[in-house]
């Protein structure tokens, strides 16, 4: 059953926003009972394919999927987010806490500095259509930006520069940019936060700025794995 209905939204006969069949029509359609039933729903859930709204029945996922690209995607001389937006026709909105802490080993580690040196921390909310994508927490050494204009990380609001456009803007040039990208199941607070079904992972992105081989930023992003699609395009160019 599982199969057939996965098969059936997959091919557009169930479309967006669809109410599926009742557990009574698709007993009767596979000659199921009403445990095989339940489960079959279920494991659609947990793919996030479908949803149940108490008293109505179940529908089709209509959340769309949301692109970010993992290739030039950074030193565009604007926020990469926006492009995607655009090219997409959807928007988020962020939601940022911004404070200063003493940093843990492993952030430490990965911006070359001693456990405890203070560093300012920010923490982003993305949604769309009210629904939390992704949660990005970035941390930028106060021994660099204290004291200079950008101190203080950006607000998450749109138009605001990118981590490069701001180092750039006290004279720190960022020449790499590095993201380790791995799947993985959320935690628990990850799955909380995110309201993520029971069995979806998510994208974990490890990503940090350099100038030269100093780390300037480093950032932990968690992404829905139902709503995200990692694009990679290369111009191939034409053998002479």
């Amino acid at each position: 059953m599982a199969d057939v209905l996965r098969s059936r939204i997959n091919k557009g006969e169930y479309e967006p926003g669809d109410l599926l069949p009742s557990q009574r029509e698709l007993r009767e359609e596979f000659d199921i009972s009403t445990t095989t039933a339940k489960a079959a729903i279920a494991q659609l859930e947990k793919e996030g394919l479908i949803y149940s709204q108490q008293g109505k029945g179940v529908f089709v996922q209509t959340t769309r999927e949301l692109l970010r690209y993992t290739a030039g995607r950074y030193g565009q001389g604007r926020p990469p987010n926006l492009t995607e937006e655009e090219q997409g026709n959807y928007a988020y909105d962020v939601e940022a806490e911004r404070r200063q802490v003493e940093v843990a080993a492993g952030i430490a580690e990965r911006l070359g500095i001693e456990e405890g040196e203070r560093v300012s921390e920010a923490v982003y909310t993305w949604t769309h259509e009210g629904e939390t994508v992704m949660i990005s927490s970035q941390w930028e050494p106060l021994s660099i930006t204290g004291g200079t204009p950008i101190e203080t990380p950006a607000s998450g609001d749109r138009g605001q520069p990118d981590v490069i456009t701001r180092f750039a803007s006290i004279g720190i040039h960022v020449t790499d940019v590095r993201e380790d990208i791995r799947t993985r199941m959320p935690t628990p607070d990850e799955a909380h936060r995110l309201k993520i079904n029971a069995g979806v992972p998510v994208f974990h992105i490890q990503r940090t700025h350099f100038a030269g081989q100093t780390a300037v930023e480093t950032a932990e992003i968690v992404m829905r794995g139902d709503r995200f699609v990692l694009r990679n395009e290369q111009v191939i160019p034409i053998a002479q």
